[in-house]
């Protein structure tokens, strides 16, 4: 990289960190592109030689950030052998991330809830893929425990697991939970394998 290359890609970078507090401070529509050049210290040109529009900007924040997470969760699961380390890990990951990440978690509730116009497809698409690539994971890693669960519906508990992450990261997020995200992993272990010990 030149020297020219690397002050672009840090005036992008700046850029971008501005853009995720502003935007998780603000929310979508609340947010001006004025906001994220004073959060940058930029001038508005600078911030448009960057990004064209608020949107394009919202989606690099979106996608960057489900990105990170989903490259850390396979990280997580590297080295485990056995399923139920995996899940754990899985879980762990999942519900530590809600309680690192609030603010990622609130700006793709928001998309969900409140479609946003004008905002690239992959904004919408990437959030999905990477669900099921989840979901994916998930299943292979029960799939391991058939020796253990016999009569496990592999489906059916992924689907379960899934909705249980998603039900108690949105429930906190939302103020209704008394206890954070992962205080409630060992009771879901508990669920998945009866009460037993594995």
């Amino acid at each position: 990289m030149t020297r020219k290359e690397r002050e672009k890609e840090l005036r992008r970078e700046a850029i971008l960190g501005a853009a995720r507090k502003v935007f998780a401070r603000d929310g979508y529509f609340n947010a001006t592109m004025s906001q994220i050049a004073g959060v940058a210290e930029f001038g508005m040109g600078t911030i448009y030689q960057c990004f064209p529009n608020k949107q394009s900007l919202f989606s690099e924040v979106i996608i960057e950030g489900i990105e990170t997470y989903n490259t850390g969760l396979k990280e997580s699961l590297t080295g485990k052998k056995f399923w139920n380390d995996r899940l754990i890990a899985f879980i762990e990951y999942k519900l530590n991330w809600v309680e690192k990440q609030p603010d990622l978690q609130r700006l793709i509730m928001e998309i969900f809830y409140f479609p946003i116009p004008d905002i690239l497809p992959q904004i919408v698409m990437r959030p999905r893929e990477v669900y099921e690539e989840n979901l994916e994971m998930l299943k292979g890693i029960l799939s391991q425990s058939v020796e253990t669960n016999k009569n496990i519906d592999i489906d059916l508990m992924s689907l379960m697991i899934m909705g249980t992450l998603n039900s108690i990261a949105n429930d906190w997020l939302m103020g209704i939970l008394k206890k954070v995200p992962t205080e409630y992993i060992s009771g879901i272990m508990s669920v998945v394998t009866g009460g037993k010990d594995v």
